[in-house]
């Protein structure tokens, strides 16, 4: 069984921003923390020391950009050093976000890119091959990217539709929030 901790937002260690998101849990073989900095977009769990088997089966899977990108450091409020990637974001019905090279230089950057609908009559040229016999009905929209710099990760997940906006009730007229008033 997991139990979900106390969230909270703590200080990179990427790029020293107050906008890291650290969370805990605890799982069978005891508590994990994870963190995903909201501005450079890196991320780290309490699991990727430098000789975790966690850490061996990342390097094993993950795309050769995410590795060279990899950065090795403490976590907030100390600790073991971690290896810290860019994360790669997928949801499936909204779009992707992963780190993208810039073309002639050394440099890098977030890219974002939409879920589009499948037409219904498209949908068997996209089999799902972890579900045989079922279609996808999103595809990726490559052909329009959105670039964001390498700390505007917040940015790109903003782009993708991470975050919900909440409505705010200004109450009768007239009665308008410090500052704002009616044009």
């Amino acid at each position: 069984m997991i139990k979900q901790g106390q969230d909270k937002l703590v200080n990179s260690p990427i790029c020293d921003s107050n906008a890291c998101y650290e969370s805990e849990f605890t799982t069978a073989d005891g508590p994990i923390k994870t963190w995903l900095c909201m501005t450079s977009g890196y991320t780290s769990n309490t699991t990727m020391t430098l000789d975790s088997e966690a850490l061996k089966q990342t390097l094993e899977y993950t795309a050769e950009l995410i590795k060279d990108l990899r950065q090795d450091h403490k976590p907030p409020g100390g600790g073991d050093v971690l290896a810290w990637f860019p994360t790669v974001i997928t949801m499936p019905n909204k779009g992707m976000i992963f780190p993208e090279p810039i073309k002639g230089t050394d440099d890098w950057q977030w890219t974002c890119v939409k879920a589009v609908a499948i037409p219904e009559e498209e949908q068997n040229k996209y089999p799902d091959p972890k579900n045989p016999g079922t279609f996808y009905k999103h595809k990726m929209d490559m052909k329009n990217p959105y670039k964001f710099d390498k700390l505007c990760f917040m940015d790109a997940a903003e782009k993708l539709g991470m975050f919900t906006k909440q409505p705010i009730n200004i109450g009768s007229e007239g009665d308008y929030p410090s500052g704002v008033s009616e044009k």
